[in-house]
């Protein structure tokens, strides 16, 4: 259960992230540009895409800086620097640490989505009662990716996280099913990742789901599965220092 430690923990970790410029690049500038690309040009795919599946995508790509790149690189700079053994032996649990952590990534994807959808509304999205699942997806993507920022920046010292975590990045945009679809056995495979996974939740929500993605309920379970692998993961094998 999440306490009022966690909750504060998690209004800190918020509020020192909006002071980073970079979060303002991965979970702002990146995700209105990847949107308003697909809307207004005809650079990927040939033509102009809709609104409503640009933002499905749009707002994946929001998701993954926010729950993996963003969380993974900022735990293992302050791992390296030792902030994390210090708040550590504070009065907050490691627990309410990393809980707080968590919530922070929700908040800062929730934040990303609120303004990708007045982005879409301006350009003339109008939201079906299917886009009340947002949140709750939304939700789900950022415990499918948490567990192993978490292992990334436990294992693996901080210059390392700072480029894999960059690259896992632009690779999942690329060939994560996001962006580009895949077909046959391939697509079929791509899609019991998180990436392709939450970009076919999302299209759900959105009603722009592609014909050959999975059924809504068998993508939920691949989200499911790998929250609680990347959970596993990161309390075995995370290291405080």
């Amino acid at each position: 259960m999440i306490n009022s430690n966690a909750l504060r923990q998690g209004a800190w970790e918020f509020k020192l992230s909006l002071k980073n410029g970079e979060q303002f690049l991965l979970l702002v500038i990146i995700p209105v540009a990847v949107f308003l690309t697909l809307t207004q040009t005809a650079v990927i795919g040939g033509g102009k895409w809709d609104i409503a599946e640009a933002l499905s995508v749009s707002i994946t790509v929001s998701v993954l800086a926010a729950g993996f790149t963003s969380l993974a690189i900022a735990t293992a700079f302050e791992r390296r620097s030792g902030t994390l053994v210090t708040m550590g032996v504070t009065p907050i649990s490691r627990v309410e640490l990393v809980t707080g952590k968590t919530l922070s990534t929700v908040y800062l994807a929730a934040i990303s989505a609120l303004i990708l959808g007045v982005v879409a509304l301006v350009l003339g999205w109008r939201p079906t009662l299917s886009a009340t699942l947002i949140p709750l997806i939304l939700i789900l993507g950022i415990a499918s990716v948490t567990g192993f920022a978490f292992l990334l920046a436990g294992t693996v010292r901080a210059e390392a996280v700072l480029a894999l975590a960059n690259g896992i990045f632009v690779f999942a945009m690329i060939f994560g099913g996001i962006v580009f679809q895949y077909s046959g056995i391939l697509g079929t495979v791509i899609e019991l990742f998180p990436p392709a996974a939450l970009s076919n939740c999302m299209s759900h929500a959105l009603d722009s789901t592609p014909q050959d993605s999975l059924p809504l309920l068998v993508s939920i379970g691949v989200l499911l599965a790998w929250s609680v692998a990347g959970t596993l993961a990161s309390a075995k094998f995370f290291k405080w220092r």
